[in-house]
């Protein structure tokens, strides 16, 4: 059974392009007959705004976005992790890092927004320095596919690309990439969809649940939204929150921008009448993405900002 999710970080409101995203793996789910899950990432209590779980739920709520089972916290996943990182520590090749991100950029090539790791901490000594971070130790060469539902089969070296990446900080709390496999494997998820932006992180994640014996996603990267100035529109670009007024032209638009073609009467109709043409016409072969690297031959198309 196919088994969906959003998982949001709660540290501010949705926007437009966290709408697309939620749209788009919601209208996967449901065209397959599957669940569709809600996880709210708040494991880095520095980055939670207060009030924004239940903001955020109220608003997917409101636009007809409708969630199975309860939402999944993952600060209340602790227990799971604990476990993980024991059975981790003494099962795979992880050694302790002690840069900072000034000794990072020093001895690191930049791939795009992502410094690749040199290894410095596997040929220096980490004596009397404060541990910053646990690393696994990737085999050479470190060959991942992926098989994108709209890309096709993406291939890299994780050597070449990231370097040994982050898998617990100091205090055991685990990376990004170890809390999401392993929570989508409690969840039962079986497909992940994401913005193409995350291409990485899915190649590190695909990579991790091979090596700790998980069952491996499927995935679907979206296009990413972009403002004026072709930045991702994100909570850091200060992107403004997403209106439930304006839930119906809002959805209209994110459908658009998804290139499903909504008939314009659409546009006036309610959120959940919406949604259930949504999800009935979707077609993921009709995403188009703009020029980029990783499927050079994609269809350049027009954003459609939601309407002020």
């Amino acid at each position: 059974m196919y088994v969906g999710r959003f998982a949001p970080t709660p540290s501010g409101p949705l926007h437009f392009g966290s709408l697309v995203t939620a749209v788009g793996s919601y209208c996967d789910a449901r065209s397959k007959k599957g669940k569709w899950l809600i996880r709210l990432d708040d494991l880095d209590q520095e980055r939670v705004v207060k009030g924004a779980h239940s903001n955020i739920l109220d608003t997917l709520d409101s636009y007809a976005l409708f969630w199975d089972d309860e939402p999944i916290y993952q600060s209340k996943q602790k227990h799971i992790y604990t476990h993980w990182r024991k059975k981790l520590i003494k099962e795979l090749d992880i050694y302790p890092c002690v840069c900072s991100r000034q000794t990072i950029r020093k001895h690191s090539t930049l791939n795009g927004d992502e410094w690749i790791y040199s290894g410095y901490c596997k040929t220096h000594s980490s004596k009397d320095k404060p541990i910053r971070s646990y690393r696994i130790k990737l085999s050479t060469p470190c060959s991942v596919s992926i098989d994108d539902l709209a890309l096709g089969l993406i291939t890299d070296d994780l050597c070449k690309s990231s370097g040994d990446f982050v898998l617990f900080k100091p205090d055991g709390t685990p990376s990004y990439h170890l809390a999401s496999i392993l929570d989508d494997h409690y969840s039962g998820i079986t497909h992940v969809v994401r913005g193409e932006d995350l291409l990485l992180s899915s190649l590190k994640q695909a990579k991790l649940q091979k090596i700790i014996g998980l069952t491996n996603s499927k995935f679907l990267h979206l296009p990413i939204v972009r403002n004026k100035e072709g930045k991702k529109l994100s909570k850091q670009n200060k992107a403004d929150p997403i209106k439930i007024a304006l839930a119906s032209s809002t959805l209209f638009n994110a459908l658009t921008f998804l290139s499903q073609s909504p008939p314009s009467e659409l546009r006036t109709q309610n959120p959940s009448d919406i949604m259930n043409w949504a999800v009935e016409n979707w077609k993921v072969s009709s995403i188009r993405y703009e020029g980029s690297n990783v499927k050079a031959e994609a269809a350049i198309h027009s954003t459609h900002i939601q309407d002020d």
